[in-house]
């Protein structure tokens, strides 16, 4: 029996059909791999907007156990020890982690993955992402999270009653928390983040003025870490993500535009 030889060119690929597999190979990969990765974002997104939804269920729990006081960011101020609290299990965290793991949080409630953002990567600085609160040091008319009082080291020089939330009129448009990188964001009419000191494109906070102050831009907010927004929790308890551009836009004052900031009591 006689064998056919086999056709010339068909013992294997081309080099132009090598190179087209190639090229299909990469074109697919360019296509899925920004999928998966932003695939994996929106899951961070998802995990971190779930857990500062608990904390804010935690506020309003809190809140229905107190007369409608929202819990202070501490009782009371130490001037003497750099504006720290006296007490540290008064904290924020501390008092409404009884509601989620019911242990205190300790310093800075950073022993603890239920306020950590899964997007961090670290505990401080720019890489670190903490469910925050809204913070307006002794005024409940500039934000809902407060210093009860004063303390020079030898008396209280002020007394400030915790914001009722009842005196909300839209709590579904006034701003709880947001993501950090520790505990809070300052009210801007105490620290203003409007200005870019260094020239880098960012808001500086308050750190061009005052140089001594730990605060990153934007008094230690994290406006883009999720696909260019961060989740922010709101008084009716619901938790929404906001582009970066929508939440801190900036009016020609220097106070944001956004009406999430202010509790009908813009500056």
């Amino acid at each position: 029996m006689k064998l056919r030889p086999h056709p010339s060119g068909s013992e294997g690929f081309t080099l132009i059909e090598l190179l087209t597999v190639i090229a299909v190979i990469s074109t697919l990969l360019a296509v899925v791999v920004p999928a998966l990765k932003n695939a994996k974002q929106t899951a961070r997104q998802v995990v971190c907007a779930s857990q500062m939804r608990q904390w804010a269920m935690a506020v309003l729990a809190y809140a229905g156990e107190h007369d409608n006081a929202v819990p202070p960011y501490a009782d009371t101020c130490d001037r003497t020890n750099s504006g720290h609290a006296l007490d540290i299990e008064t904290f924020w965290y501390n008092r409404l982690a009884l509601y989620l793991t019911r242990e205190s949080q300790g310093s800075w409630g950073m022993d603890r993955a239920v306020r950590r953002c899964p997007s961090a990567r670290a505990n401080w600085g720019e890489q670190a992402v903490w469910v925050g609160i809204y913070y307006g040091h002794s005024d409940p008319e500039r934000a809902p999270f407060i210093f009860l009082n004063e303390w020079d080291g030898s008396k209280l020089t002020r007394v400030s009653s915790p914001f009722i939330a009842t005196t909300i009129k839209s709590p579904a448009n006034y701003l709880m928390l947001l993501d950090v990188r520790r505990d809070r964001v300052h009210d801007t009419v105490r620290w203003r983040w409007d200005t870019d000191f260094s020239n880098d494109g960012m808001n500086d906070s308050n750190s061009g003025v005052l140089a001594s102050s730990t605060l990153g831009p934007y008094n230690s907010a994290q406006p883009r870490i999720h696909r260019g927004g961060c989740n922010v929790a709101l008084f009716d308890g619901h938790v929404e993500w906001i582009h970066y551009d929508a939440f801190w836009q900036i009016a020609p004052d220097g106070y944001p535009v956004h009406p999430y900031w202010f509790n009908n009591n813009r500056p």
